[in-house]
């Protein structure tokens, strides 16, 4: 779960992006055996593992980590289990605001995760540790927790649920104001939810057999589900999984890993090639190559800046206008200020909103899907106005379109 910072470009990026179906977790319970399942869904290419050994009489942990090249996205752990056998994940759900509680400190993700996997064995300790805190700053997220005993619970910014039934499967969904969770509109996740409800056998093969169900693999590389854990907390085992591959399974016995000390692991040196990965990690975008992050950056400070600039001047040939001066045409102006502004919120967009790489600009809005073409239809009305300037800057502003027009191609975004 990436840590929440703000940039000046996401105020550009003036509509909300819609929730698409992402993480599963789940866990079933039977003669007092308890697995817990993850499907851990993104499109980072640096996931790892990592183990951390228990300090000053605290738990072990083994951590499953991924991040993006993006800089406002650090490594951070997804998911993990400690020695005592509690397990705990984090899932996107739709956003909610809640009113801060006062007189309770907020903690981040990346810090509390660590303190409860040293210091807690069940979701009822968690919860106690849990209740000191407050979460109002959740917005966009739930954490889960579930133990060896079968308990889970749930934390959301508003709602913390304690449970215990034999069965129990979430997703992408505030639980909070679920009444009916036959009624999630995650055929995945119902999906898992049907196969728990038709047995209680308590197996890894089971246990795959659900992850596989609720396992995302979408048509444009293959991208969805990055990795996939099944914990066995009681025996103190976790087993992996790469790239939505239940052919290749690693196991990890937690015990046996932590007496070689703390290390890190990279989880893709440690399974066969992987075509569709190969895929991802060859795929350009600005949350996996941090120099393009920043070449987008400076363009659209760039284009910031002429607009800041050629307001001025825009306004100065209107003032010449009304009092009849003679003055150079404002049309192209005017239009070249009017490229800035439906430029700048897209940048802001493909810099904010990793989903429009795969679900393309649409999914932001209907309408920024068109922004691209109003753009290249734009820039090419700009060029015939100026075709007879000098031909320096019309090679200066080709070298710096024609890159960014290129990329929004590259990315399928030209077409809405």
């Amino acid at each position: 779960m990436p840590r929440i910072l703000l940039s000046p470009l996401l105020v550009l990026a003036f509509a909300a992006p819609t929730i698409s179906p992402a993480c599963t977790v789940f866990k079933i319970t039977h003669n007092g055996r308890t697995l817990i399942g993850n499907n851990e869904d993104a499109w980072s290419i640096n996931s790892q593992i990592r183990f951390e050994q228990g300090r000053n009489g605290g738990y072990g942990a083994i951590y499953f980590d991924h991040f993006n090249g993006h800089p406002f996205r650090k490594m951070g752990p997804q998911l993990g289990m400690n020695e005592a056998g509690l397990v705990f994940d984090g899932l996107t759900i739709q956003p909610h605001h809640a009113t801060p509680v006062p007189g309770r400190k907020q903690v981040h993700f990346d810090d509390l995760m660590p303190q409860l996997m040293r210091t807690c064995a069940t979701v009822h300790e968690a919860a106690t540790v849990l209740r000191a805190y407050d979460f109002s700053w959740l917005t966009r997220s739930m954490l889960f927790f579930a133990d060896r005993n079968g308990d889970y619970l749930i934390v959301e910014n508003d709602t913390m649920m304690l449970g215990n039934d034999p069965t129990f499967a979430v997703g992408n969904w505030r639980m909070g104001s679920c009444t009916d969770p036959d009624a999630i509109p995650i055929p995945r996740l119902q999906a898992g939810r049907a196969l728990l409800n038709e047995g209680t056998e308590v197996s890894l093969e089971h246990g795959t057999a659900v992850l596989q169900v609720m396992q995302a693999c979408r048509s444009k590389m293959g991208e969805g589900t990055i990795f996939s854990t099944l914990f066995d907390p009681g025996a103190g085992k976790a087993y992996l999984y790469f790239y939505h591959d239940f052919q290749h399974m690693l196991p990890f016995d937690l015990k046996t890993e932590l007496a070689q000390g703390d290390r890190t692991l990279v989880m893709a040196d440690l399974f066969p090639a992987n075509a569709e990965f190969e895929r991802l990690k060859a795929y350009s975008t600005p949350f996996h190559q941090r120099w393009l992050f920043w070449t987008l950056v400076v363009f659209a400070g760039a284009l910031a800046l002429w607009l800041f600039v050629g307001s001025i001047m825009l306004l100065v040939r209107l003032i010449a206008m009304m009092r009849k001066e003679r003055d150079r045409p404002i049309l192209p102006l005017f239009l070249s200020l009017l490229f800035c502004l439906a430029a700048l919120p897209l940048i802001g967009v493909i810099l904010t909103q990793e989903g429009v790489f795969y679900f393309g600009l649409g999914d932001v809005h209907p309408f920024l899907a068109w922004l691209p073409v109003t753009l290249i239809a734009l820039a090419l009305s700009l060029a015939w106005m100026k075709r007879n300037i000098a031909r320096p800057l019309l090679v200066i502003g080709a070298t710096a379109l024609l890159p960014f027009f290129a990329l929004l191609g590259y990315w399928g975004m030209i077409v809405p």
